[in-house]
């Protein structure tokens, strides 16, 4: 967006306080997300996007859900953006990366795709229209289900641990958090959190 075009606002604590509650749909943990993170979760402009998808894992993190679908939550192992921690949310834009995960597709294959295989082409090698069928179900729908089990991947919620509490900074996509993308999202985290939570950034 052109810079010249932005337009500065600001909220006194009561409107903030009414953002972060109607973000968070009244949920008890509403003055402990972020404001970057409450105008994420009311953003509409991305018709894939679901903000129950990450209310359920916030809701799962604050002990108010009993179970998650993703990868438990873990702290970033490396400088800078240690030592916050993130969550997955799960999106339908995400099945394609989780059957690759399952499969390690993009990485030339595992043990259990070359088994896979075998199995398929031994039971309906001789019939075409069986065994495009049952490949497809096997490799996709299978491929997925077997993920959830050992919990889907995702986008992040970006979180910090404080004084036995957890702070809700932002959003990422993981290509963010790799080498190349780590200072990029902790200023972007910093820029919008800060001044709420300095305690993350001192």
């Amino acid at each position: 967006m052109d810079s010249e075009r932005m337009v500065r606002v600001s909220f006194d604590r009561e409107q903030i306080k009414a953002l972060k509650l109607h973000a968070t749909r009244g949920r008890p943990y509403w003055d402990r997300i972020s404001v970057a993170l409450a105008f994420r979760l009311l953003d509409t402009s991305d018709p894939y996007f679901s903000y129950f998808a990450v209310l359920d894992e916030l809701d799962y993190m604050e002990g108010i859900r009993p179970a998650s679908s993703t990868k438990a939550e873990e702290q970033f192992r490396r400088k800078p953006l240690h030592p916050l921690w993130h969550k997955h949310f799960f999106l339908p834009k995400h099945v394609s990366r989780n059957v690759d995960v399952r499969w390690n597709l993009l990485d030339g294959g595992n043990k259990d795709l070359t088994k896979m295989l075998g199995e398929v082409t031994e039971n309906f090698g001789e019939d075409p229209e069986v065994w495009t069928n049952y490949l497809t179900h096997r490799l996709v729908v299978q491929g997925f289900e077997e993920r959830a089990r050992r919990g889907l991947t995702g986008d992040w919620i970006i979180f910090g641990k404080h004084d036995g509490k957890n702070f809700y900074l932002d959003l990422a996509v993981h290509e963010e958090g790799d080498e190349h993308g780590a200072a990029a999202l902790l200023q972007r985290i910093r820029a919008g959190s800060q001044a709420e939570f300095p305690f993350f950034f001192e």
